[in-house]
């Protein structure tokens, strides 16, 4: 519940401005500011500064204070001209003064002694150097966006750009829609703890927190700002970083793109690991156009109205490019049984048992093979078609669409007055292929999947005086994942596998694990639609040396999700437990775990986020100012909440009674009518006597300050110092749609050492239940960021920063199973049941979602970047880093240290454009065929991510597979050596009823080299009267040298891949463009 005293600070916020919008998240508008002065250094008061924006003419003005200083916040991203002037002085005018998005930009000024119609033009660039902010940043411009090439047109491939940014995605091929959802990692951060707004609404999924909801082409995008550290009280919440996409805007002069992308299997090399190219015909396309809305208006209002529009399609006939939880390939490795397998025949394995008698089959020839696997196999797992230990390498083809529109238009009202709109719809959709290897993230058997997004924004701005300002925003952004399998993943004929609760109403297949195998299962059914309303407003006041901000942001969050269909099918594991292969148990029908669910009710969630803050930046001198700031969150069950129809339930450890608890047999099932079917579970209805909301957990505050501070220690601008501290907070992804997976509600049973037809269908058995259960204290993750930055403006335009970066972060979210035995040989080996000695008798797992896991990362990073000036722009990015973690391993009740699975100990990335200068600005045959040229690329290298080995059987008796080997020895490395990356003769399987000694994260995966080079030509006609237009003819080399990018690492010890490389991330990708822009 909320408290009086936060109430009450929410409601201040309400009667102080009384205006609307979002997320906390950063507006897309920034703020010049500086000082002015005599020759002689005297600040001069009462002089008028004007600001124009180049692209449309618009001006604000305002005057100095008494301190000489002055501020105009709120102004759009884009090129400026700052012209000041005062009586007995110069007028002085500084161009190209470039303002990007939540930013503050310094510009002093100094006016010489004469008449006010002497004008001095500063034509130098104004410096470049961060003087007025402790944050770190990166701001990728729009000359990197239009000039530097992405594999599939994502824009999130260029967050990678800058300094503690990476991503396993990186020059790799992406979608876009639920192709395109990022895996990048901020500061060592999880890459679901990052913040993606578009135009400062928030639009991205509040679920999984990585499902973006707008994929605009880069040709509709102005910039793209990314806050990584110490960010101001008025940016938001989330812990590792915000990101920030502005939208283009129209101008005084019209201005418009036509492009066409093409990209072909003809022009792409063959990956490491095929032996043939995947079949691919990718067309994307688009057009935008931008301008006056009202063409030859001379009206105060109808002169300052402006408009954009963008309209971008794909068409795609290809493999698909997943990015739920792996790089995307475009060619899919996996392992099938071979046709000596499917016969039984295991010579040359190590020898077999007949689990029915106990001893070893003779020649290893399985006599006894299950009907039901001769049907799968021979309906669903193909044979093999490659000699590799992955060996089945498949391309399939899906038919993928996209189409986004987005319209924007800017007014300028009054001095005092201006409006933003902009709405933007994205439609994703794909017919996926029928068949693939399930190790990636979609299912293996096909079907279709849509995503539609939309998102809007509306924002005022009110000049009140020069000095003070409100600017009021309300958003809109929704959207809609579906799912639906096709007719390809139903039983066969004569499929004789049974149904625990009858709920398989699409008669799919269940689904098949096989421990070193590719599993199959058929696509599930899914519906999630997730509506975000945002208000927020923010007002500025300029006050002697202080700017300060205030503002408030509600975020109302609706997600409606239909449980995903496809448990109702059922899951079988194999994994040795009964032969000794994982393959022969399959065979013989002996699964070391079933799990099936019953139907789920849909669910229909609400939650709310409260936030207020308040900054002020305090300039003490010219050369030092401080930046100091607060923020409230009030997370009221954000992201998931209640349910309308109160339908979730869950389990609280301290309400269990072992007292009640059901009478469990010997073979793990339940006696009927024994015991409380609800021990230890609350529902809405019926909260056992704990004092909680209808969401199960409470709201709580969270305050995070905010210090930082710029100095320029020798009084120019060209150096600085910044540093600064923060604490903040985010929501995790909860899984509260899972609560209705619970009793009452609903059924999960998990059957261990069964067999493919040994339970009995209907209810005449019963199985302990699975549950989903939460921490009711509901901690949010906090994390603690500090950052020290030197930044240097040298010759050629170029800065050089060196900073220190570090954060902590606690309470983390893991979900360990606090229902897991204590290790036991007897459970081991078979000869007794899991279900007898769990903590919790008459449970099977408890998935407790809780937030006990933490990390901290530390970091040196080294940036140098110039500007696009002259024809060239480049940027360097380096990052020597460690990223350690605290989180629950093997056993579930003890957190274990090691380094994070984000953990790259060094990164280097260096982006550049050149426009050639040969023959530029002449007209000459000579020009036209040997000028216009272009170059630019990106170069990144990476160090590997680690990754932890593990055993496919559960030796330790605990019920829970994923446990990991004994290690007797050092582990040597063999980089390149792809049958043999590390030696695995030091690992062994555990003793029976022991956990293995091996730790977190201790194998490293080969790193990336990746280079992308872009080579285009341009020429400039005129087609209609004086207007010129451009063509630009562009070829784009992904992975220009063919670099084989090696992963899919064996890590399962004993199976045929262990210590193995088993496939490569994308070949050399060839992609045409044309464009013709205006």
């Amino acid at each position: 519940m909320l408290s009086k005293r936060s109430l009450s600070f929410v409601l201040m916020f309400f009667s102080s401005f009384l205006s609307i919008s979002a997320n906390g998240q950063s507006s897309g508008s920034g703020t010049l500011s500086g000082t002015v002065t005599d020759s002689a250094g005297a600040v001069l008061p009462e002089a008028e500064v004007t600001v124009r924006q180049t692209a449309t003419g618009v001006e604000r003005s305002t005057k100095t204070n008494s301190s000489g200083i002055y501020s105009l916040p709120a102004l759009r991203a884009g090129e400026y001209v700052v012209r000041v002037q005062a009586p007995g002085f110069q007028r002085i005018e500084q161009d190209g003064v470039v303002l990007q998005s939540d930013t503050t930009r310094t510009i002093n000024l100094q006016l010489a002694v004469g008449g006010a119609s002497d004008t001095t033009t500063v034509t130098t660039a104004a410096p470049a150097i961060e003087t007025s902010e402790g944050s770190l940043n990166t701001i990728i411009t729009g000359t990197q966006l239009s000039e530097l090439a992405t594999n599939g047109r994502n824009f999130t491939q260029f967050l990678s750009l800058g300094t503690g940014v990476s991503s396993s995605q990186t020059g790799q091929r992406m979608g876009v829609g639920q192709e395109g959802n990022p895996l990048t990692s901020v500061n060592g951060g999880r890459i679901n703890s990052n913040a993606f707004t578009y135009d400062g609404i928030l639009a991205m999924d509040t679920g999984g927190n990585r499902g973006l909801n707008l994929f605009p082409p880069m040709e509709a995008i102005q910039e793209i700002q990314v806050h990584k550290s110490n960010y101001t009280a008025d940016i938001g919440s989330f812990g590792y970083s915000q990101v920030n996409v502005v939208t283009r805007s129209g101008g005084e002069k019209y201005h418009g793109d036509v492009y066409e992308v093409f990209s072909n299997d003809a022009l792409n090399a063959r990956n490491y690991f095929n032996t043939s190219k995947p079949p691919l015909h990718d067309n994307n396309f688009g057009y935008d156009f931008g301008g006056h809305l009202l063409p030859g208006a001379k009206g105060k209002f109808t002169r300052n109205l402006f408009f954009f529009w963008s309209q971008a399609f794909d068409r795609r006939s290809g493999p698909e490019l997943t990015s739920f939880t792996s790089a995307p390939q475009s060619t899919f490795t996996a392992t099938t049984p071979t046709v000596a397998q499917r016969a039984g025949n295991f010579a040359g394995s190590a020898a077999i048992t007949n689990p029915d008698t106990g001893l070893p089959y003779a020649g290893n020839q399985i006599t006894n093979i299950d009907p039901n696997a001769t049907l799968l196999l021979n309906a669903y797992f193909p044979l093999p078609n490659s000699t590799s230990s992955s060996n089945y390498v498949i391309s399939p083809k899906s038919q993928t669409k996209w189409r986004e529109e987005l319209i924007r238009i800017d007014a300028t009202l009054s001095p005092s007055d201006t409006i933003t709109a902009r709405y933007a719809h994205d439609a994703w959709s794909q017919q996926q292929a029928i068949l693939k290897p399930s190790n990636q993230s979609f299912a293996t058997i096909g079907g279709f999947f849509a995503k539609p997004g939309q998102s809007g924004v509306l924002q005022w701005t009110h000049i009140f005086s020069p000095t003070l300002l409100n600017q009021a925003t309300i958003g809109y952004s929704r959207n809609q994942i579906t799912q639906s399998p096709d007719s390809n993943g139903q039983r066969p004929a004569g499929l004789t596998i049974p149904s625990l609760y009858g709920a398989n109403i699409y008669n799919l297949i269940p689904t098949i694990t096989i421990s070193g195998f590719s599993s199959i299962g058929a696509q599930g059914l899914t519906n999630n639609t997730n509506n975000v309303y945002t208000w927020r407003d923010d007002v500025t006041k300029q006050l002697h040396s202080h700017s300060f901000k205030a503002g408030f942001n509600i975020l109302r969050i609706q997600k409606f999700d239909r449980f995903p269909y496809g448990g109702q099918a059922g899951s079988f594991s194999f994994t040795g437990s009964a032969t000794g292969n994982a393959l022969a148990d399959f065979l013989t029908g002996h699964a070391f775990s079933y799990v099936e669910q019953s139907n789920v009710p849909n669910v229909y969630l609400f939650s709310n986020m409260y936030e207020a803050y308040v900054q002020d930046d305090w300039k003490i001198t010219r050369n030092l100012t401080f930046n100091l700031g607060v923020r409230d969150t009030i997370f009221q069950g954000a992201p998931n909440g209640y349910d309308k129809y109160d339908r979730i339930s869950g389990f609280v450890p301290s309400l269990y009674s072992a007292a009640n608890a059901p009478t469990v047999t010997s073979t793990g099932t339940l006696v009927a009518g024994t015991g409380d079917p609800l021990n230890g579970i609350i529902t809405p209805g019926n909260l056992k006597g704990l004092d909680l909301p209808r969401s199960l957990t409470g709201a709580r505050n969270n305050i995070g300050p905010r210090v930082g501070f710029a100095w320029s220690p020798f009084g120019s601008s060209t150096t600085s110092v910044r540093g600064g501290y923060g604490l903040f907070y985010h929501w995790d992804n909860d899984n509260h749609e899972n609560l209705s997976g619970n009793p009452p509600f609903a059924q999960s049973a998990t059957i261990y050492n069964t067999t493919l037809t040994g339970f009995a269908s209907g209810a005449q058995t019963l199985f302990p239940p699975t549950l989903a259960a939460f921490d009711t204290r509901k901690l949010y993750p906090t994390v603690t960021q500090y950052s020290l930055t030197v930044e240097k403006q040298l010759p050629g335009s170029t800065v050089l920063s060196v900073s220190y970066v570090g954060n902590s972060a606690r309470h983390l979210d893991q979900t360990p199973n606090i229902n897991q035995a204590q290790p036991n040989a007897a459970v081991a080996a078979g000869t007794v049941n899991v279900n007898t000695v769990r903590p919790y008798r008459g449970y099977a797992a408890i998935n407790y979602d809780v937030r006990s896991a933490s990390a901290s990362y530390n970091s040196l990073q080294v940036d140098a970047r110039r500007r696009f000036k002259n024809g060239f722009l480049f940027e360097a990015a380096y990052t020597y880093s460690r990223s350690l973690g605290s989180q629950v391993g093997q056993n579930q009740f003890v957190n274990e240290k090691g380094p994070t699975a984000y953990d790259r100990p060094q990164s280097f990335t260096i982006n550049y454009v050149y426009d050639l200068p040969f023959f530029r600005g002449r007209r000459s045959l000579a020009a036209y065929t040997l000028g216009g040229w272009e170059v630019s690329g990106v170069s990144t290298f990476q160090g590997g991510t680690p990754v932890t080995l593990a055993i496919s059987a559960d030796r330790a008796g605990v019920g829970n597979t994923g446990q990991r080997p004994n290690v007797t020895g050092p582990v040597t490395y063999q980089h390149g050596n792809i049958n043999g990356y590390f030696s695995t003769t030091n690992f062994s399987q555990p003793a029976l009823g022991t956990f293995g000694n091996l730790g977190l994260n201790t194998i490293r995966q080969p790193g990336l080299n990746s280079t992308q080079f872009n080579l285009s030509k341009k020429a400039t006609f005129r087609l209609v009267g004086d207007t010129p237009v451009t063509a630009k003819f562009e070829g784009e080399f992904f992975n220009l040298f063919n670099h084989p990018a090696f992963n899919g690492l064996g890590t399962t010890v004993g199976a045929a891949t262990f210590g193995k490389i088993t496939s490569a991330l994308d070949p050399r990708n060839v992609v045409f463009k044309l464009k013709f822009s205006f």
